[in-house]
């Protein structure tokens, strides 16, 4: 799809939620918040950071994909969870990184969901299908890979406590941890021993990955919330966000009536993705290769 395109994507899904959210969309469009277009010397992959009073700057490298339209999705979702900061303090804008994805991945659902709804009826199995494989990738990655990740980490801690580590030593560890998360889903000579030199989240900070696989989580038992309630959600939602770098996860998930220390609240949202998968199974059953 073309950038237009793909910007009139997001600017449905996120104005179906509210007027504020949908608004964002042609802020950050009039005001030059986004720079898209891959070009010689930009660097890839997306990002988001506040920058002068409530705006934000994004950076993307817009390929045309599905992915690309999400991806736009979640950054301008880190934009709006920046506009619901700017009046509060700088310490209080400091966010857990458990936390900061909760706006980003909340608004690439709605991208998802939409999409799903559009394209619900006969005649769109493949159009179905191809979305549901985008966000299954991207589901599998921050779920499975990621925990393999921690697991990764976790083991390292506790033997770097002992000895010195080879490199060797590491890459034995690495594809263990790959063989315990995937199981019988990763051909294991696909495995990728490497992965612990090639992530550079590993030497900015102690568990980086892990919040994403929180946020992910998070965001779609929020999402199921405001499925079952959305003129109640949408009134809390933005005091929700502005309290992010102030109350604990347990205190945001409990205004929701979320119990985040219940293991039941992981489980349904992870039935979620159970629910995507037994579907995209289903339609490519019909659609073929």
């Amino acid at each position: 799809m073309s950038w237009e395109e793909g910007i009139e994507v997001v600017r449905d899904a996120f104005g179906g939620f509210g007027a504020n959210l949908g608004g964002l969309v042609d802020r950050a469009l009039d005001e030059r918040w986004i720079d898209a277009s891959p070009r010689d010397g930009k660097t890839g992959g997306a990002f988001c950071m506040p920058f002068v009073g409530d705006r934000s700057l994004v950076l993307l490298n817009w390929s045309g994909s599905a992915e690309s339209a999400q991806t736009t999705a979640h950054e301008l979702g880190h934009a709006y969870h920046n506009t619901t900061l700017a009046d509060r303090t700088a310490l209080q804008t400091r966010l857990p990184m458990a936390l900061a994805e909760t706006a980003s991945i909340f608004c690439e659902t709605l991208v998802v969901e939409a999409g799903l709804e559009r394209l619900q009826g006969g005649g769109h199995d493949a159009e179905r299908l191809a979305l549901l494989d985008v966000d299954l990738q991207g589901a599998n990655q921050v779920v499975v890979d990621i925990r393999s990740r921690f697991t990764f980490e976790t083991e390292v801690f506790t033997r770097r406590q002992r000895r010195t580590l080879a490199a060797s030593e590491l890459c034995e560890m690495m594809t263990e941890a790959q063989a315990e998360a995937y199981g019988d889903g990763l051909d294991r000579s696909t495995a990728h021993p490497y992965m612990w030199l090639l992530k550079p989240h590993y030497y900015g900070s102690h568990f980086y990955n892990w919040p994403y696989t929180y946020g992910l989580l998070f965001g779609l038992g929020l999402f199921a919330k405001y499925r079952e309630d959305p003129e109640r959600f949408r009134s809390g939602y933005d005091t929700l966000l502005s309290r992010a770098g102030m109350d604990t996860a347990e205190e945001l998930g409990g205004s929701f009536g979320l119990d985040v220390t219940d293991e039941a609240f992981w489980t349904a949202s992870l039935d979620v993705l159970r629910g995507r998968i037994d579907e995209y199974v289903g339609l490519a059953g019909r659609v073929g290769p």
